[in-house]
């Protein structure tokens, strides 16, 4: 039967008197003072943004007076959220608030996940950057307000690092962009895709150009390049392994521990932040190799500075009289592996230090504290609280799985220097993982855990490690 007005009217009178009193302050609090609203939305926004979407949720009205999340403006990037995990063809993710322990599942939206053509490439600011397996086109995507920021074709950046005899394959079988990062020196805001092959390059471009821009000679003349290959070609460009966005400003570190900032205006270039240079490397095959590597660790919060890891995978940079002077010390850096020959050790040096970016020098630190941990990895590293996570060990260095570091064990308590063996782990197929980092684990497939259900440090491990996470 069809209710009138009357009868509704009715219905309600009828209705328990906590119900009712709930629909009252449901009503005043939509009646809230627009100052007052703008205000409660703008201290959550700078909480978490998830809060600021559950707020505009309410109702009509809190949304009328809160500003719409739009594209990459920088106060709707989730940066606490970090992917933790997702399906075949990256069609949903599992996501992990560092600052709350929230965890949520976000689908792919289906313009996107159309043609199962879209892939993840990286990530920055808490965005996924995909792109078009078919057509090189570039995506980013804000996995809460599911905003998507539309990017040209990225095609020819990535032909520009891919030798010449090479580009005679219609396809590369692996993934030719390694980090990404957000630059709010212009508006709208410029993305930045560091590419990675035989070559190196960066390729920049903001929403509604035609195509991607490279950064040119002039803005790689940061340091003199003095390593040759094998043919004589001069090597032009700045060996990057890490890549951090923080405060609207990209930060990128070399193997050695070089610290550079890459500025947009008033022409893009890299300038020095930090110089630490470590000159030992080498080619080896088809790859600049070194017995060090450094990563940049992101603050999660205000109160703490950015970090730098830096790690030797042995002593030949020292001379045979520091080597002795530094394993004579109580207090060091020294790493000690066990060795295939009987009482004969693998040594490594693990040094963590706080990056000052105003006064431009690194300070030395003996560990990170008590109640934190960090993780590294080759496609992103983080930085979280123990009090929020209490099965993650604290002042412990975490290595990312497939990192170059990882080989010889899988975390190091920075307290007294011990190390633990790292996580098992196994290939899609049953096999087992290779050990050493390697172009061909890309013909291999994914790589999963040996076991699960997993862990949260196998979650991180995951992260940190592979662009995709653990495959769910």
């Amino acid at each position: 039967m069809k209710q009138t007005r009357s009868s509704l009217l009715a219905d309600d009178e009828d209705r328990p008197r906590w119900l009712k009193k709930r629909r009252c302050d449901l009503h005043q609090w939509s009646d809230l003072p627009s100052e007052l609203t703008e205000d409660i939305a703008s201290r959550l926004l700078g909480y978490d943004v998830a809060e600021y979407l559950r707020f505009r949720a309410v109702c009509k009205a809190w949304r009328e007076c809160t500003p719409h999340p739009r594209e990459l403006d920088s106060r709707f990037r989730p940066l606490r959220w970090i992917l933790l995990s997702s399906t075949s063809g990256d069609m949903r993710c599992r996501f992990l608030n560092i600052a709350t322990g929230a965890c949520i599942q976000v689908d792919l939206p289906e313009e996107l996940a159309a043609g199962g053509q879209i892939q993840i490439e990286c990530r920055t600011e808490g965005l996924l950057v995909l792109r078009d397996k078919v057509t090189d086109a570039i995506r980013l995507l804000n996995p809460l307000t599911k905003a998507v920021t539309d990017l040209p074709p990225i095609t020819a950046a990535m032909a520009n690092v891919i030798p010449a005899e090479k580009r005679v394959h219609a396809e590369i079988p692996w993934s030719l962009i390694a980090y990404a990062g957000i630059s709010d020196e212009t508006s709208p805001p410029t993305v930045a895709i560091f590419l990675r092959d035989m070559r190196l390059n960066i390729a920049y471009a903001k929403p509604g150009d035609r195509h991607w821009k490279l950064l040119d000679d002039k803005a790689w003349s940061t340091f003199p390049s003095s390593i040759s290959r094998s043919d004589g070609q001069q090597l032009r460009y700045v060996n990057y392994l890490s890549v951090v966005t923080l405060r609207g400003r990209i930060y990128l570190v070399t193997y050695q521990g070089n610290i550079l900032k890459l500025s947009i205006r008033p022409r893009p270039q890299l300038i020095p932040i930090v110089k630490d240079q470590t000159k030992h490397s080498m080619w080896h095959g088809r790859v600049l190799c070194s017995n060090v590597v450094s990563y940049l660790v992101p603050p999660n919060d205000d109160d703490h500075r950015m970090l730098m890891v830096r790690y030797y995978g042995d002593l030949t940079h020292l001379t045979d009289h520091e080597q002795r002077c530094i394993k004579r010390r109580k207090k060091n850096d020294l790493i000690k592996l066990p060795s295939k020959s009987p009482c004969r050790y693998n040594w490594r040096i693990l040094q963590v230090f706080e990056v000052d970016i105003v006064r431009k020098k690194l300070v030395r630190v003996d560990g990170i504290a008590d109640d934190r941990a960090v993780f590294i990895g080759d496609v992103a590293c983080v930085s979280l609280s123990i009090d929020r996570f209490p099965s993650i060990l604290g002042n412990t260095v975490y290595l990312g799985m497939n990192s170059c570091c990882a080989v010889g064990f899988g975390l190091c308590h920075l307290k007294d220097r011990t190390v633990e063996p790292r996580l098992e782990h196994v290939l899609e197929s049953g096999r087992k993982a290779p050990l050493l980092v390697d172009i061909s684990l890309f013909h291999l497939g994914r790589i999963v855990p040996f076991a699960r259900p997993c862990t949260l440090e196998e979650y991180l491990v995951f992260s940190v490690g592979f662009k995709n996470g653990i495959k769910d």
